[in-house]
């Protein structure tokens, strides 16, 4: 009797506190459903789903490299400084125009004796001193090197952009696969709620509990689609295609996010031998198109510097000509009549600067101090790489370390516990509670690996961008 009326006691306890709940909940309640019908009158959504086009292409990680070394935007353009330095060195290679005078006049000033103007013509030609021409196209060459590496390492930046892009695409996928899959384990739970409610063995609360967490799914639904519609216009953008409509490009290579050991195009298998430390900072000294370029940066600004100092030397213009007088017949009586070949004759002069009040000493110092910080410039770089290249891999090593663990322990542990628990709830050994929470643990436990997938696939993108060669996955 006590026990009756205690359990009495707690019921009436239990619907005093809901319907007192439920009364100061009403005010916010219609707010909500007031703030709802505002939502969707703003902006209607068909039963707040979210869908998606299916894949009309299917992409390879070779072709998308492909695609944009032929079509990105970004190469196409930079492709024109390779032009631009062509025209330098042409520039630089020009040998000076000849510069041709011809003086003619008319009236007294050049008939008259007294006066004595010649008609004259005149070629002037520059000539450049202390190698001045050549060092100008040591300098325009050394440019339009420089100008190669620069679009190598644009090239090879893009290309670990699509690297990047197509895994991240590919992550995408895989959790829309992985939330349509603890969707339909879900759809298990509330089958098997609803018989069990049929049967007299559970409550409808279960039910509900049941149709409550394949609910929660949508949301998740929603924003997998969203990623993988986001993920496909990055990937269509950097392989210099302009999205213009709603679509999902299908992926190759997902075989990791599905626990297969196999090697793909994005990343070798976590299962293989990773590269030596030593042999990754050797490469990258060798090979990184950036470090390539800041060396070449210091040979331009070396041969700037020699070009500067030959500006004291003075480039000499050569000069030469005839002149002639066109006198005329009736001269004033004072003068004597000359003939016009008295002011006939050829003539020479030399032109050039005369550097006494300043001799570029400007111009050599700025060059000197160009030199100067392209050499720290290199020289910090170099510290750059080779922290890029240790940072990256480590950080490939641990990913790596990772996934092993969920693919030897995590996962299968959290699978089975899954399986079990579901299984209890089927005949009646365990609760519904119990088979959600292990079916979230499962599902939490499988985000986390494609987690450590994607922290895998961007730590092997971080180190072959850090290394700067393409590395064999």
């Amino acid at each position: 009797m006590i026990g009756s009326k205690m359990s009495s006691t707690r019921r009436l306890s239990t619907i005093a506190a809901i319907t007192l709940a439920s009364l100061l909940w009403a005010p916010y309640t219609v707010q909500a459903q007031e703030s709802t019908n505002l939502i969707a009158a703003a902006a209607p959504l068909q039963a707040g789903v979210v869908t998606s086009p299916p894949p009309a292409r299917t992409l390879s990680l070779s072709t998308c490299f492909e695609r944009a070394e032929l079509h990105n935007k970004e190469i196409v353009s930079a492709k024109w400084n390779l032009d631009l330095a062509t025209a330098a060195i042409r520039i630089a290679g020009a040998i000076p125009n000849p510069q041709i005078l011809l003086q003619e006049g008319f009236g007294p000033s050049f008939t008259s004796e007294a006066t004595g103007q010649n008609v004259m013509f005149q070629c002037t030609q520059q000539l450049q001193t202390a190698g001045k021409r050549t060092k100008k196209l040591d300098l325009a060459r050394a440019n339009y090197g420089l100008a190669q590496l620069q679009l190598n390492a644009l090239r090879f930046d893009v290309h670990n952009r699509v690297r990047r892009a197509y895994a991240e695409l590919a992550a995408a996928e895989a959790y829309e696969e992985l939330i349509e899959a603890e969707r339909a384990v879900g759809l298990k739970l509330l089958t098997i709620a609803d018989k069990r409610f049929a049967a007299g063995k559970a409550p409808q609360t279960e039910v509900l509990q049941a149709k409550l967490n394949v609910s929660q799914f949508d949301t998740q639904r929603n924003q997998a689609q969203i990623r993988l519609q986001q993920d496909t216009a990055a990937l269509a953008l950097i392989i210099g295609e302009t999205p213009e409509r709603i679509e999902v490009i299908d992926v190759v290579d997902n075989g990791l996010f599905k626990l297969s050991t196999e090697k793909t195009e994005i990343v070798p298998a976590p299962t293989g031998t990773p590269p030596l430390l030593e042999q990754l900072l050797a490469t990258a000294y060798r090979s990184r198109p950036d470090f390539k370029a800041a060396e070449q940066n210091c040979f331009v600004s070396r041969k700037a510097l020699t070009l500067a100092r030959t500006r004291k030397i003075p480039d000499l213009f050569v000069g030469g000509g005839y002149q002639w007088m066109q006198l005329s017949r009736h001269q004033v009586p004072e003068l004597s009549p000359v003939p016009n070949s008295v002011g006939n004759g050829a003539y020479f002069n030399l032109t050039a600067e005369s550097p006494i009040f300043y001799q570029y000493q400007g111009e050599v110092q700025q060059a000197v101090g160009n030199v100067r910080l392209a050499e720290r410039q290199r020289d910090l770089l170099r510290c750059q790489v080779a922290t890029d290249v240790v940072t990256a891999y480590n950080e490939a090593l641990v990913a790596r370390a990772n996934i092993f663990l969920f693919q030897k322990n995590l996962l299968p542990t959290a699978a089975k516990v899954a399986s079990v628990a579901r299984l209890g709830y089927t005949y009646g050994a365990t609760d519904l509670a119990t088979a959600i929470v292990a079916q979230q643990q499962y599902q939490q436990i499988l985000s986390n690996y494609f987690d450590a997938v994607v922290a895998y696939q961007n730590a092997w993108a971080d180190m072959e961008k850090a290394v700067g060669a393409p590395l064999k996955s």
